[in-house]
């Protein structure tokens, strides 16, 4: 990790009402932790719990008072985190429709301020929407991306979303002159966002194409970036030229909040020429080069949360994500029904869940 020893990511993780586990508390490894047990214990919950706590929302759903165990009135998620260079409380709270979040003992009005601690990534059942739904899942996993590595994007990415508010406001209401004079802030920190994306997805996407390609092969992959305005054009020009068109549109037509990540297989869109399991190969390729490329470029520890590894991947490919995962600067959870059909770790954590009770022990036990 770049100015940094190599941190482990989460030390401990508790939980209260979270679901239907049983309240208590882990102790990770920094490598790798198997979750298993049979279909309904509350594996996935686990995972669920590291993503509430990591980004204060659930990956399965967009009600967070669905985490909320029945009969209670709030869950709640507490853990230890390793990240640059320091120990780090944090602890997340859901209840009456509000979430709370506290980071070393006080309060977090913005959840940017600890979403950095934890670069995370999911693969699981429904990892292929990163292709196969619109263009605001790919700009969330861009975001992201940038996000944990790139110190000022955060801030750039507010100045813009300010300022495309102010416009929009401005727009609904007929106010040519007000639009036109957001329109320089808007500018200038829309080109430092598409800056920072460009420079970060030229890292981060051929080494995910190489990736991809050694799973799919004969596939030629290729990918496109579309910036949100015409290329070959200043943002600043085309917010001008649109102005009229926008007034009555009544908002904004242009700009990083449009932008989108295609990626094409033999030249055509990859969300329609491959099938879903190549589809489940792509974007895993893509979130464990990203996942890579935090290890490397962010003084945080990235987590991969991997739901039931066997049936997302063939036993070939399993072996070569494995061997990946062992090298990688991550710290990684991921869930399987049957622990045997796991490929063999050389260190890792066992976790077995039943009916909502977690136990440590040896593999399989």
């Amino acid at each position: 990790m770049n100015e940094s020893a190599e941190t482990s990511g989460l030390l401990q993780l508790g939980w209260q009402s979270f679901r239907h586990l049983e309240t208590a508390s882990i102790e990770p490894r920094a490598g790798i932790n198997v979750i298993h047990g049979r279909n309904a214990a509350g594996k996935t919950s686990l995972l669920e719990a590291i993503h509430f706590l990591a980004r204060s929302k659930s990956f399965l759903t967009h009600r967070v008072s669905r985490v909320i165990q029945t009969g209670a009135s709030e869950a709640t998620v507490w853990g230890k985190v390793d990240a640059d260079r320091s120990v780090h409380r944090l602890g997340v709270r859901h209840g009456n429709g509000e979430t709370r979040v506290r980071l070393n003992g006080r309060d977090v009005t913005v959840l940017s301020e600890a979403a950095w601690l934890i670069p995370l990534q999911v693969i699981n059942t429904e990892a292929q929407r990163l292709l196969t739904d619109g263009p605001a899942v790919r700009r969330a996993f861009l975001n992201w991306g940038v996000f944990h590595v790139e110190h000022h994007y955060r801030d750039d990415w507010r100045r813009y979303q300010r300022a495309l508010r102010q416009r929009n406001a401005a727009l609904r209401h007929g106010d040519r002159r007000l639009a036109a004079a957001w329109e320089p802030e808007m500018a200038a920190a829309g080109e430092a966002v598409d800056r920072r994306r460009r420079r970060f997805l030229d890292e981060l996407v051929p080494r995910a194409l190489a990736m991809a390609a050694a799973w799919l092969p004969g596939i030629d992959l290729d990918w496109q970036f579309r910036a949100g305005w015409r290329g070959g054009y200043a943002f600043a020009d085309v917010l001008a030229g649109a102005r009229e068109r926008e007034l009555a549109q009544g908002f904004g037509l242009y700009g990083p909040h449009r932008a989108d990540i295609r990626f094409t297989a033999d030249g055509i869109d990859a969300s329609g020429h491959l099938s879903r399991g190549q589809q489940k190969l792509l974007v895993a390729a893509l979130k464990m080069a990203l996942i890579e490329y935090w290890g490397k470029a962010s003084t945080q520890c990235p987590i991969l949360l991997i739901d039931d590894l066997p049936a997302e991947l063939d036993a070939p490919h399993r072996q070569d994500l494995t061997q990946r995962l062992e090298q990688s600067m991550a710290q990684i959870f991921l869930t399987a029904i049957d622990a045997d059909q796991l490929p063999s770790f050389h260190e890792a954590a066992w976790f077995h869940v039943e009916h909502g009770q977690v136990s440590q022990g040896p593999r399989g036990v």
